[in-house]
């Protein structure tokens, strides 16, 4: 099944403000695409921004050694494409 994103980001780098400020107040399910390779990575929140921050954040990828933080240091936020899959409600976020 293919899914399409409700939005997408081309370069993550480049286009943190926007991605930051689209997604503020809300939550959802996102995915990372590592342009290089393809890789994928699904991730939820049910603060967007609080998450999102996260990952623009060095100190944070830095202390937490997981598959998309060791991809964002690695190839770096150019190198990555962000969509939103979904938006849905704090509720429905934990069903989906």
């Amino acid at each position: 099944m293919l899914v399409s994103p409700v939005k997408s980001y081309d370069n993550a780098k480049l286009l943190k403000g926007i991605i930051l400020k689209d997604n503020k107040g809300k939550s959802g399910i996102y995915c990372w695409v590592n342009n290089i390779n393809n890789k994928t990575y699904i991730g939820s929140g049910v603060n967007l921004t609080k998450r999102l921050r996260s990952y623009f954040n060095k100190n944070v990828l830095n202390r937490n050694s997981r598959p998309i933080q060791d991809a964002l240091i690695k190839y770096g936020h150019k190198n990555f494409k962000f969509e939103i899959i979904e938006y849905c409600s704090k509720i429905k976020l934990f069903d989906k």
